[in-house]
């Protein structure tokens, strides 16, 4: 490889567009991918054999063929996390190439398009009294009747602690700090960074309805954060927001929620730039449910209109996210669980009814969670009580799988393994 940093990653760059135009190269990859994933151990004693050979100018052994850089890049973009961190130690380039950032955004749109889950993890709250935390693979649920898992270290370290999850974005997992913080970070990486603290006027019956997204445009990872206090006499008018930018690593006051408009005790979900609450607006005596929508960009707030559902038989509904799209549930007459998903963001006529699940005899009255994912063939991967549920509608069946060594879950959610850091140079 060339030692000019700039000349390679030139190469690199019109390598790539090169590869994705060249269907016979890609069949290539494919192979050559397939191949180093299955034989992952075999791979890494080569790649060993190899250092140890260049450190030792009088070993002889059989030169390993030639990869163009560009091909390379195709080749790790599409690998696990794990193997790449392994992969830096290989050689100065590679660091380098793994550490680029073109090459994380690359494995980030191949991970997160990636249909059959197998980038995604899912990430566990026990129900003890202590705060522990247990991460397994999506796909090995949908597969296996037991998975592995394996337990995560949480950056915070105070084992009675219970802090929330807000959400996840490209790999980042953000957590609610006893709602004066936030702590964004990335699993997979191991790499953590705490916000500064928020500075709310807190007191019992407070509450702070935080989200996380990703602005595109600015590129910058921001949290929201909706402080409401309910012991005013205005209560529907009071929410104080506050934004939080992992580039400037500060919070600033951004406008109020529109009027009369106060979320949920619940987190933004964030879809195509823009991060929605559930929300009571008051009209008259009438309080309403809406969903209003802030753009992360702009910083400008719209309301984004529900489905036609049966409102009077209906719990009321929670948002949430499924293959990219703003989804909600409900449950009917205390029959079934109805989840609608939105097709085109903001464009009320894309609604569709994606799935209704039956519950089963219920004597604990214990509802659904809101699906974390759906997999390939339509399976449907949810919480009921304090375990994990499969539900496929194709025969309206139902599966438990089981996680070992653990049991009993708290909170939960889908994150998908990147490179993204939480420390932005």
């Amino acid at each position: 490889m060339s030692s000019e940093h700039g000349d390679y990653h030139d190469r690199l760059r019109y390598g790539a567009s090169a590869i994705a135009a060249s269907r016979k190269r890609e069949r290539l990859t494919d192979r050559i991918i397939m191949s180093s994933v299955q034989q992952n151990q075999n791979q890494n004693q080569i790649l060993s054999e190899s250092m140890r050979n260049k450190a030792s100018p009088r070993a002889s052994s059989p030169s390993l063929p030639f990869i163009p850089d560009e091909l390379i890049v195709e080749i790790l973009s599409r690998l696990p996390v794990r193997s790449l961190l392994q992969f830096r130690c290989v050689c100065k380039s590679w660091k380098s190439l793994i550490s680029d950032p073109f090459f994380v955004r690359k494995h980030l749109h191949l991970s997160t398009q990636n249909t059959s889950l197998s980038h995604h993890r899912i990430i566990l709250n026990t129900t003890t009294a202590e705060f522990h935390m247990k991460s397994c693979c999506v796909s090995s649920l949908f597969k296996s009747p037991s998975t592995v898992s394996e337990d995560l270290c949480y950056p915070v370290k105070n084992k009675y602690r219970h802090d929330r999850i807000i959400g996840s974005c490209n790999g980042l997992l953000c957590f609610a700090i006893k709602g004066e913080s936030v702590l964004l970070w990335n699993p997979s990486i191991r790499v953590s960074k705490k916000s500064p603290p928020l500075g709310n006027n807190w007191r019992p019956g407070c509450f702070t309805a935080f989200g996380l997204g990703y602005d595109r445009v600015n590129n910058d990872y921001k949290v929201v954060a909706v402080f409401c206090d309910p012991n005013t006499s205005d209560y529907f008018d009071r929410t104080r927001v506050t934004i939080y930018s992992l580039a400037t690593n500060s919070w600033r006051k951004i406008q109020d929620f529109p009027y009369g408009v106060t979320p949920y005790h619940d987190f933004g979900k964030f879809v195509s730039g823009t991060l929605n609450w559930a929300a009571n607006i008051s009209v008259g005596s009438t309080i309403l449910w809406v969903i209003v929508s802030l753009d992360l960009e702009k910083e400008t707030y719209r309301e984004v209109h529900p489905p036609d559902y049966e409102k009077e038989d209906s719990s009321t509904p929670a948002l949430g996210v499924l293959k990219g799209c703003l989804c909600l549930n409900y449950d009917y007459k205390g029959t079934h669980s109805v989840v609608w998903l939105m097709k085109e963001f903001g464009v009320r006529e894309s609604w569709v009814k994606l799935v209704t699940i039956p519950y089963l005899p219920n004597p604990e009255d214990f509802s659904y969670s809101m699906p974390f994912c759906i997999s390939e063939n339509g399976q449907v991967l949810m919480m009921f009580e304090f375990d994990l549920v499969l539900y496929d509608p194709r025969d309206q069946s139902f599966k438990y799988p089981k996680i070992e060594s653990g049991k009993g879950w708290f909170d939960a959610e889908v994150y998908v393994e990147t490179l993204v850091s939480p420390l932005m140079d």
